[in-house]
């Protein structure tokens, strides 16, 4: 029902239009874990104290919505700077929250007490419990500090990869949209006529 991965689901067709691609250190902890034994343990501390988690859910969906905001102003290249601050800081409050919810792990907060020390900000993805993290990088981090969090991260076991997130993805074109070439290109290669 809520998302912890930066989506307002409620207006999900605006943000795929406005996503920046974002540097990204994923980081896999190797640490096993059962999605559907979190799923449940969110459920079971939903039900038990409804007035605590509640909230803590409804402001983990304000932080998606509030990422959307951000992310299609970081898009847009209005005030950059200020929107990875405001990026970062609600990464920071949406992985508290997680860890309220049940879905943290130690190794998890290692990690976030690791980037920290360089300036870093980082969260859990999927669906917690261990598994991977990810640190958003600036566009101005340097290779030397990525490099030197990198060789700290394998040292504690875990494995790690730079890479980016966002920019456009799986798009839908009519016919009559695409170029008349590339159209004939696919044709050939599927034999339509």
């Amino acid at each position: 029902m809520y998302s912890n991965i930066f989506i307002c689901l409620l207006n999900f067709s605006s943000l795929c239009l406005s996503v920046p691609t974002l540097r990204i250190l994923l980081t896999n902890t190797k640490v096993s874990r059962s999605t559907k034994v979190l799923v449940a343990g969110v459920k079971d501390k939903l039900n038990k104290l409804p007035n605590i988690i509640k909230p803590v859910l409804d402001s983990i969906d304000a932080i998606s919505c509030e990422c959307e905001r951000v992310l299609a102003a970081i898009a847009s290249g209005i005030a950059i700077d200020e929107h990875y601050r405001i990026l970062e800081e609600l990464i920071d409050i949406n992985q508290h929250h997680l860890n309220v919810i049940g879905v943290g792990h130690p190794s998890l907060d290692r990690l976030c007490q690791l980037t920290a020390t360089y300036g870093l900000h980082s969260k859990l993805t999927g669906a917690g419990g261990g598994g991977c993290g990810l640190t958003l990088l600036r566009p101005d981090t340097s290779p030397s500090v990525v490099e030197a969090l990198k060789r700290t991260l394998k040292d504690l076991g875990y494995d790690c990869w730079e890479t980016v997130i966002g920019g456009l993805g799986v798009a839908l074109h009519s016919p009559s949209s695409l170029h008349k070439d590339i159209f004939q290109l696919l044709c050939d290669v599927k034999n339509c006529q």
